[in-house]
């Protein structure tokens, strides 16, 4: 049998390989929730529409065939307030239950192994999509289309698979390797979503809502079945593994002593601050995420279509950058994990300050230029975390990580729609933008310490905790 990895020599090529090995079921499976995410919001509305508000079909579809005539306009306002009662529930069942759950699961898995969860989050995820392809079978409610969402909750959803991913990539690479590996899943999260967000529309248009979920469903199946047949286990244990030792306040006793008890070689404060970098850059993201479309629409008349169109370039150049950029700084030029992320948030940093001052379309797409390498940071933090505990309490931080990041969009969501809705255009430039460049500004003085700490601390020795069961 021919030894391909004896054969790409070249170390880019390599690298992508051996990530296509290890990460193409989390791809996969993104790709999938990708096509049906963006279909689950139409569909919703669609319902919200002619069940909920009793309109006729023929004019509903409007809001499928015709969404930017004054009649379709009309209908969209109506639709909007009770369609936004149904998307803050669903929002609810991903976020709340998932995070409370993550807060057992790392520490579990640093005891139990790292497949558990995956198939956990994967088994969740597909009977979600299942459900869903069954009851678009027939038009109800659209208030019964969130009973799907009781397995994505109770199993922990993508934050559950992301959990394991990451604690599954920290337990195969080195020191050296981490960073570019966890990049590489950083990269194939984006990838994930840029191809499910083009190809999602084309495959509901050709077959329907049932087809999409269906094909969801078979999606997040394959990738489960992948893992538990060929993704070998990390961590050893022989001890019987039952539910009453998953819902065991004693680990997440162990998650809060983990991260915060005093210990030689433990440094608390690297902990910590790259903890708050990481949600800080989530609260950027997802606050101009949230209003990127509004921005758009009402300084440069964008519709949907044309907001399309930059979404999707953006997360290329995002992709390119995570993709080459983590190798050319890290390894070419001997960069510090650190460096890399002060310059990572610059770019994002210089992005958003374009964004406050654009007043024409082409600003839009200098700015997505500008924050080619804004995506390099989060792999960068993530991997000088992992360095900064134990392995045998990798779960553990993590966790708590995780659980904190699933929480923080909400926020973020509600801080910017509040700020932009008080300085909305014709305000120039526009403030909600450069609330991005402060946090931004904050960020790097909080990596700047990070670095300087990690230059005079040795974190090479780890004392044990002590379990009072010992």
């Amino acid at each position: 049998m021919i030894n391909y990895e004896n054969i790409l020599t070249n170390y880019a090529l390599n690298a992508v390989f051996k990530v296509y090995k290890q990460y193409s079921s989390m791809y996969f499976k993104l790709v999938l929730l990708s096509i049906s995410s963006n279909i689950l919001t139409n569909l919703i509305v669609y319902r919200v529409c002619s069940i909920t508000l009793s309109i006729n079909n023929s004019e509903c579809l409007l809001l499928h065939e015709n969404v930017s005539s004054a009649e379709a306009l009309k209908i969209d306002a109506e639709v909007q307030p009770e369609a936004s009662k149904i998307l803050m529930v669903k929002t609810f069942m991903e976020c709340i239950i998932p995070t409370f759950l993550s807060l057992f699961l790392g520490p579990w898995s640093d005891k139990h192994g790292r497949k558990s969860i995956l198939m956990l989050g994967y088994v969740g995820i597909s009977l979600t999509y299942l459900i869903f392809s069954i009851i678009t079978i027939w038009d109800i409610s659209p208030w019964f289309l969130l009973v799907a969402y009781i397995p994505y909750s109770c199993f922990g959803g993508f934050c559950t698979v992301l959990l394991g991913t990451i604690c599954y990539i920290t337990d195969i690479s080195n020191e050296k390797d981490r960073a570019l590996q966890l990049a590489w899943m950083e990269a194939l999260i984006f990838l994930g979503v840029i191809s499910g967000f083009l190809v999602g529309p084309i495959v509901f248009r050709a077959y329907g809502y049932t087809t999409v979920f269906g094909l969801a469903t078979v999606g997040c199946i394959l990738p489960g079945l992948y893992i538990c047949f060929f993704v070998p286990e990390t961590i050893s244990n022989n001890s019987v593994t039952t539910l009453n030792s998953l819902f065991d306040l004693n680990l997440v006793k162990e998650l809060i002593i983990t991260c915060t008890k005093k210990r030689d070689g433990f440094n608390r404060y690297i902990v910590w601050c790259c903890i708050i970098v990481m949600n800080l850059l989530v609260i950027v993201f997802q606050g101009e995420t949230t209003i990127g479309y509004l921005f758009t629409s009402a300084r440069l008349g964008w519709d949907v279509d044309k907001y399309s169109i930059y979404v999707a370039i953006r997360l290329l150049l995002i992709t390119f950058g995570i993709m080459f950029g983590v190798n050319v700084l890290t390894t070419y030029a001997g960069l510090s994990e650190e460096t890399v992320a002060i310059l990572s948030v610059f770019s994002f940093l210089s992005s958003s300050l374009v964004q406050s001052l654009t007043w024409k379309p082409w600003h839009m797409y200098i700015s997505a230029g500008i924050g080619t390498f804004s995506g390099v940071a989060s792999p960068m933090l993530r991997a000088i975390l992992s360095k900064s505990v134990p392995s045998k309490d990798t779960g553990k931080v993590f966790s708590l990580t995780v659980s904190i990041e699933t929480l923080t969009p909400a926020a973020a969501a509600a801080l910017y729609g509040m700020i932009y809705s008080y300085f909305m255009p014709p305000i120039y430039p526009l403030p909600v933008y450069l609330v991005s460049v402060a946090i931004c500004v904050i960020t790097i003085l909080f990596l700047i310490n990070i670095r300087i700490q990690n230059k005079t601390v040795n974190c090479a020795v780890y004392e044990p905790l002590t379990q009072d069961n010992e």
